[in-house]
């Protein structure tokens, strides 16, 4: 059984020499892999801020009750509620009015 071990890791032969740097070769890639996905993620982040903030997509940040329109009739139009936006105050809805 110990000739079974030593041959198994010995580096005798070429192909075996070849094994440990493709091994290696490996680790490093995967290394490399693991280092951009976490640059990559922290960078998405603030993008990802960027794109669900309420005024950017032209909303409004108000309470449920002031997500209002006045016509110049005077007619009261419901705006429309979102809440896949974001505002800065937990308080407030992202409110889109009709103009």
């Amino acid at each position: 059984m110990n000739n079974k071990f030593k041959s198994f890791f010995s580096l005798g032969r070429k192909g075996d020499a070849n094994m440990w740097w493709i091994i290696i070769g490996a680790v490093i890639a995967l290394v490399v892999l693991i280092v951009l996905l976490v640059i990559f993620t922290s960078k998405s982040g603030k993008l990802e801020g960027g794109l669900l903030d309420c005024q950017s997509k032209g909303g409004e940040c108000v309470t449920e009750d002031k997500c209002v329109t006045i016509n110049s009739d005077g007619a009261i139009t419901k705006g429309t509620i979102a809440s896949a936006f974001d505002c800065p105050d937990k308080t407030t809805k992202c409110c889109f009015k009709s103009k």
